[in-house]
């Protein structure tokens, strides 16, 4: 008999292939109280997760992970990836690749909070007529 796979193994392959997997199915990812933050927001509940990723995807025309191997203990982990992404809009709807990470806290075997971190101007800003000389300026200035 095959042991269920770990919310880590389910974690995994949700992200791998965002684009094609359905929203619904966070419910088998989320708790009902869990709480999803990111650069845009902090989004709490399972029902405004599944909300925020029916906007996401919805906007997308590709979107999937490259998950690194975990840094775990029984009760969180922490994962580095690379999303690769596109949009109609941004870039002419050509593939985007934008690293970032997440450290999720797990309640028996559910995400009960996720905290993901990653540049929103790398990833949209930049992009945007006006705004995004901007945002480019202002990160060439203080790495300089």
């Amino acid at each position: 008999m095959r042991e269920q796979p770990s919310v880590i193994d389910r974690f995994v392959d949700y992200y791998a292939g965002l684009d094609k997997k359905s929203v619904p199915a966070l419910a088998g990812l989320y708790d009902k109280h869990a709480v999803l933050i990111d650069p845009f927001g902090e989004h709490n509940g399972l029902f405004a997760i599944q909300r925020y990723f029916t906007y996401l995807l919805a906007n997308v025309s590709a979107c999937r992970f490259a998950i690194d191997p975990p840094l775990c203990d029984t009760q969180r982990f922490a994962v580095t990836w690379t999303m690769h992404w596109s949009h109609p809009r941004i870039a002419g709807g050509e593939i985007r690749s934008l690293p970032g990470c997440s450290t999720v806290e797990i309640q028996g075997e559910k995400i009960f909070r996720q905290r993901d971190y990653y540049d929103a101007g790398q990833m949209i800003y930049e992009h945007l007529p006006l705004l995004g000389w901007a945002v480019r300026s202002i990160k060439r200035r203080v790495g300089a």
